[in-house]
């Protein structure tokens, strides 16, 4: 298999999606004119499924070598979704499956059905759109993004956005959110709140959102931020 990475010549719609994954080696790719080396992706990626790394525990593992591989490409790449469909559908559908079922279905179809004792996939997992949301669903895509916002194109420090996938809460909160596109909020809230129970991860999301709807938080600083996250969103005062 090649180390390099590909697009589809088109996105897959939802209609389309099973059996994309039946005839993944059929569709139409093209390669990208700058090369990108997916090697140490794909050595991390086989390591964890050989150690038996399912579900949740696959985001902490992929998320460095994923991020390192891509953060090179040129910007109009980063959003075309006929790279991320081409991720999750020709060259890492396993991965899709073991992170959101635990397991590869027979066929493609039985792993969007429920049933014996397995959770269905959404097929945005596999797909996700060219928005900030969508881009949250996909399954390399909400990595791959996350990771720009928290180290950057030129950062070499995972920890942080290793923390904010322990809770799923948290990164749904941020990427469904239009200010989850500035990495100064994503930084303070990944701090404060991505240890927290979910009932506290969402409390301090909507008091944001709240405060935050007539500031403009990009001319905010850390500190600023943080003091919006803690503040009675009714009073506007500091909670204690």
């Amino acid at each position: 298999m090649s180390s390099c990475l590909q697009r589809l010549e088109s996105p897959i719609r939802e209609q389309n999606l099973v059996e994309a994954l039946r005839r993944e080696g059929d569709l139409p790719v093209r390669d990208l004119p700058r090369k990108v080396d997916l090697g140490l992706l794909d050595q991390a990626i086989q390591e964890a499924i050989e150690a038996g790394v399912r579900e949740s525990a696959l985001d902490t593992v992929l998320i460095e070598p994923l991020h390192r591989a891509l953060r090179g490409m040129d910007e109009v790449l980063k959003t075309d979704m006929r790279i991320w469909h081409w991720l999750t559908v020709v060259r890492y559908p396993d991965v899709v499956w073991y992170r959101w079922r635990g397991s590869v279905p027979a066929d493609p179809e039985e792993g969007f059905v429920r049933g014996n004792g397995r959770r269905p996939v959404p097929s945005v997992r596999f797909l996700g759109t060219a928005s900030i949301n969508g881009h949250g669903r996909n399954t390399f895509a909400r990595l791959f993004f996350a990771a720009e916002r928290l180290v950057g194109a030129g950062g070499s420090d995972y920890a942080l956005v290793r923390r904010l996938f322990n809770s799923q809460e948290l990164h749904l909160g941020i990427s469904d959110r239009e200010y989850g596109l500035l990495p100064q909020v994503n930084r303070v809230l990944t701090r404060q709140l991505a240890d927290l129970p979910d009932q506290q991860v969402r409390a301090g999301v909507r008091n944001l959102n709240a405060l935050g709807g007539s500031i403009c938080l990009d001319l905010l600083d850390e500190a600023e931020i943080e003091n919006l996250v803690s503040a009675d969103p009714v009073q506007g005062s500091r909670r204690v």
